[in-house]
């Protein structure tokens, strides 16, 4: 049985829940190391993508809108790898909340983690997003975006359902080597969309916070004072202190949900916001989360869920 502090970790959020596609993942194993294969063959990161994909669908927030792409390309069951013209476009973050979603619909704590890999880019560390797993008494990193073929095309060294948390840097760490001068802010970012710095750095802090807090959001999301950061400025003073404290306290993998709480209780300015500053194609767009789901998908409706879901 759970201990009650990590039991909200092992249901859905409402950014995870599969809906009535939830069926289709109770068939699924939930072991981990199972995961890459099976979310690597349903999402397709769009530097892989082949030729005309249509890369907005990168931008699809929810685990029922990426599922209901995936299920009306190909019908068959999710264990078994679609050809990589029907997969879904998305990011690093889209596959960590597939694989979060097959792990909590099994009844695994788990958790989206926000920071940078030094493992795709030479002498620079990506923004990129992990799956974070309860495994017995601890939390391990989960890569699901390192398939066999991924591996094998950046030489990966390690087991990809035990990332290294020195090859994967949390918001929070890699904030504190940032600010200390132990890493140099031009080499953290989006390496192919030339995007560094401290103020991508904070905007990851804030991100983590909130995918702690069961709000996964997107990679381009900015709320909070992290709106008003431009790029090639310098961070106000007396933001640089509050991030400083919020990275303190990220700097260690907060081991339990009410341990997260603690921390936004302790920042409410860090506090996602109904609407956020959003940059899914490099402008900027204010979304208002209460509409997300309603419309966006390519597959509209609810209804359609459900169909495809007894397919």
């Amino acid at each position: 049985m759970l201990p009650s502090d990590l039991v909200p970790y092992a249901r859905h959020s409402c950014w995870s829940d599969p809906g009535p596609l939830g069926v289709r993942l109770d068939t699924l194993p939930c072991e981990a190391a199972a995961l890459p294969r099976i979310v690597g063959g349903l999402v397709l990161h769009p530097l892989f993508a082949p030729a005309g994909s249509d890369t907005s669908e990168a931008s699809l927030r929810t685990a029922v809108e990426i599922l209901a792409a995936a299920v009306e390309r190909d019908g068959r069951p999710l264990d078994q790898p679609s050809e990589p013209g029907k997969r879904v476009i998305g990011t690093c973050r889209n596959y960590a909340l597939l694989a979060r979603a097959i792990l909590r619909q099994h009844g695994v704590p788990a958790r989206l983690r926000v920071g940078f890999a030094d493992y795709f880019t030479p002498d620079f560390w990506e923004d990129h997003w992990v799956c974070e797993y309860r495994d017995g008494s601890s939390w391990r990193l989960l890569d699901a975006e390192l398939t066999p073929q991924v591996c094998q095309r950046f030489s990966i060294p390690f087991d990809p359902i035990d990332v290294p948390r020195d090859r994967f840097l949390a918001a929070g760490p890699a904030w504190q080597a940032l600010r200390h001068g132990e890493r140099d802010p031009a080499r953290f970012g989006v390496s192919v969309l030339g995007l560094s710095g401290l103020r991508f750095a904070a905007g990851s802090l804030l991100r983590d916070l909130a995918a702690l807090n069961m709000h996964e959001m997107m990679p381009w999301d900015y709320w909070g004072p992290t709106r008003d950061f431009r790029p090639g400025s310098a961070i106000p003073p007396e933001w640089l202190a509050r991030l400083d404290n919020l990275a303190n306290a990220l700097a260690r993998a907060p081991a339990t949900y009410n341990e997260v709480r603690g921390i936004l209780a302790a920042h409410p300015w860090a506090a996602l916001t109904p609407t956020v500053l959003s940059f899914p194609e490099g402008k900027p767009v204010e979304v208002a989360l209460a509409t997300v789901g309603k419309g966006t998908s390519p597959i509209k409706s609810p209804q359609s869920w459900r169909m495809l879901a007894n397919r």
